[in-house]
């Protein structure tokens, strides 16, 4: 079994705690990254995400790295895969390239809408020990999460990297956490983000649709590579 490491996307609280992890939990419970990493035996390893102003986000990628010089000095030798979503896929970019300094090869990785959002990595190109990259970004037309560029965009050979797959939804909807409506709102309304973002040009029903859409997508590449 392939040696899969996970960085989820941000948390909304701004400081680490036994209360941020509460709700961590339940919010991410049945994300992409989630899915792909939690409870999947010996060889997966799951962190979560930063909180919101970037805290914890290294802790995530060192201790990535950690779990997999572990298996390595148990003499587990299969594959390294990578996966992450929103800052979470800038930590795993930053990881393969803590992992090219160590000699160790990633034979895949798989980016739902990476952001880069924090001072301490830079994760605007994909190191060159990855076979093989599969990248999925909301569609700009979204109107989703206008303030955060895209980055994992720019590789160099041998990597092998189609072009980005872009999806209209929001940038939650890309990472498995479609929203959805609270009381007085209706699936047919479109989404509001808040903040500096606001309004989107996606509906609640859209976002569910296109989330799923976006899992799907990348079945081929999951199964091809060994991440399920």
């Amino acid at each position: 079994m392939a040696i899969v490491v996970g960085i989820d996307g941000t948390g909304s609280a701004f400081l680490p705690g036994s209360g941020r992890d509460r709700e961590y939990d339940v919010t991410f419970a049945n994300s992409f990254v989630s899915r792909l990493c939690r409870n999947g035996g010996p060889n997966k390893a799951y962190f979560r995400g930063p909180v919101a102003l970037g805290g914890g986000l290294m802790d995530a990628i060192n201790g990535g790295l950690q779990f997999i010089r572990a298996r390595r000095a148990a003499r587990v030798m299969e594959p390294v895969l990578l996966t992450g979503y929103s800052r979470g896929a800038a930590g795993v970019v930053a990881l393969a390239g803590r992992l090219q300094r160590e000699r160790i090869d990633v034979r895949a990785i798989l980016l739902f809408d990476c952001v880069d959002r924090h001072l301490a990595i830079d994760a605007d190109e994909i190191p060159n020990n990855v076979g093989f990259v599969y990248h999925v970004v909301r569609d700009p037309r979204s109107g989703s999460r206008e303030s955060f560029d895209n980055d994992g965009l720019r590789y160099r050979r041998p990597t092998v990297f189609p072009n980005a797959f872009s999806f209209m939804c929001t940038h939650g909807g890309m990472g498995g956490l479609p929203w959805t409506p609270v009381p007085g709102q209706r699936m047919s309304d479109r989404i509001d983000e808040g903040g500096v973002d606001g309004m989107t040009n996606i509906t609640f029903a859209a976002d569910a649709a296109v989330s799923t859409q976006v899992w799907n997508h990348c079945q081929t590449f999951m199964r091809t590579h060994g991440f399920v």
